[in-house]
């Protein structure tokens, strides 16, 4: 006969059976419950548009400088100027020559078609060209004309012979080569007057090609005059903060190619520069999702955005630090989303320079993966010792 279980007994056989239920609902929840597997790296807020950089196309003296280091600038906002005088006097040199063809192509066109120059409202502008190949056109024709005209008399004095003639003929006054000579004659002068038309004809063909030419090459001087003169005005190509401004003495000599300044573009994307470990370089790869907590703004009162891996370095870069220390890293980008799930983020102004602190989701795993692995590492470690 058995004998009953002491109160003693029985209290350690219920919290046995209470521990084992509590140990199987804990393995049960960590195997079934997941958790991200990240890497966390730090960052930097920078523009996901390059530096603007502000160069001196043209080089020239400093005349003006218009911002200063830190000025925050509209795309379009003058930055600086150059001395205007001598490029300004080369392009109104330019100009004037221009016109001056053009309005001798238009005068030589015109008299190539046997019409009337006509002169555009641009080349009015320089009235003293415009004047001066009216004159010279109604001088030609009027050359033309008189020449035409003196020869047209003496077709006309020809041809009035030539009828006296041909009656003489027929009464037998003359002989036939006395006729021959007077149709000779006349045919000649016809022949004279076509070519005098001709020619004018064709020397006005000749010398508007050539002008055509001239004008051509003049027309690329004069376009290359105007950019050197449109470069003395330096302008923002980006609305952006002026960095790193090189120059600023008046009166400074800057050579074609010089930099002037550099523009922080404020507008458009912000990215995060973000320095990768080598040895986690393995799990990442572009469009893996990542949290980001920002520096300036305290992640238990605003939270985090999301953002997305969108960009890593081919190869590691190396960095020397302040104590001479080398470390070598992976260059990234995260670009953050543009629809955020957090209110209390929606809408703060991301500076370049902020810092933030990203975790890039790689994976999910179990808790249970998670206690286990370290406990399996040393497993694994312990068999492979000698």
């Amino acid at each position: 006969m058995s004998q009953a279980q002491s109160p003693h007994q029985s209290g350690a056989v219920s919290m046995t059976l209470l521990l084992l239920l509590g140990l199987g609902a804990f393995l049960s929840w960590a195997a079934w419950f997941e958790i991200d597997q990240t890497v966390r790296a730090q960052g930097q807020m920078i523009p996901g548009a390059r530096t603007q950089i502000i160069q001196a196309a043209d080089g020239g003296v400093l005349s003006r400088i218009l911002v200063k280091e830190g000025q925050s600038v509209v795309s379009g906002e003058q930055l600086a100027v150059l001395e205007r005088e001598r490029p300004r006097a080369a392009f109104e040199e330019s100009r004037a020559k221009d016109a001056a063809l053009a309005t001798a192509l238009v005068r030589a066109q015109a008299e190539a078609l046997e019409q009337a120059p006509q002169f555009g409202k641009k080349l009015r502008e320089f009235p003293q060209f415009v004047s001066a190949q009216q004159s010279l056109f109604e001088q030609r024709r009027r050359s033309l004309n008189e020449e035409l005209a003196t020869i047209r008399d003496a077709i006309d004095m020809a041809q009035e012979e030539l009828r006296m003639n041909e009656a003489l003929l027929q009464t037998g006054d003359i002989s036939r080569i006395e006729v021959m000579r007077a149709r000779r004659q006349l045919s000649e002068l016809q022949g004279k007057a076509s070519a005098l038309r001709n020619k004018y004809l064709q020397d006005a063909r000749v010398e508007a090609s050539k002008l055509a030419e001239e004008l051509s090459s003049s027309r690329y001087k004069l376009e290359e005059r105007q950019s050197i003169l449109d470069h003395t005005v330096l302008v923002a190509p980006v609305a952006g903060v002026v960095k790193y401004l090189k120059v600023s003495t008046q009166g400074g000599v800057l050579r074609a190619g010089d930099e002037l300044m550099q523009i922080s573009p404020t507008e458009g994307d912000m990215v995060l520069e973000v320095k990768l470990n080598p040895a986690d370089i393995g799990q990442l790869q572009i469009g893996l999702p990542a949290a980001i907590r920002l520096d300036a703004f305290d992640y238990s009162i605003y939270g985090n955005l999301q953002g997305t891996l969108s960009y890593i370095s081919s190869d590691t870069l190396s960095e020397q630090s302040a104590s001479g220390q080398t470390s070598t890293y992976y260059r990234a980008h995260v670009r953050i989303g543009t629809e955020q799930a957090n209110a209390k983020l929606v809408g703060v102004a991301l500076k370049p320079g902020m810092t933030a602190t990203i975790d890039i989701r790689t994976a999910r795993r179990s808790v249970l993966q998670y206690l286990a692995k370290p406990v399996l590492k040393a497993f694994s470690g312990a068999l492979n010792e000698r």
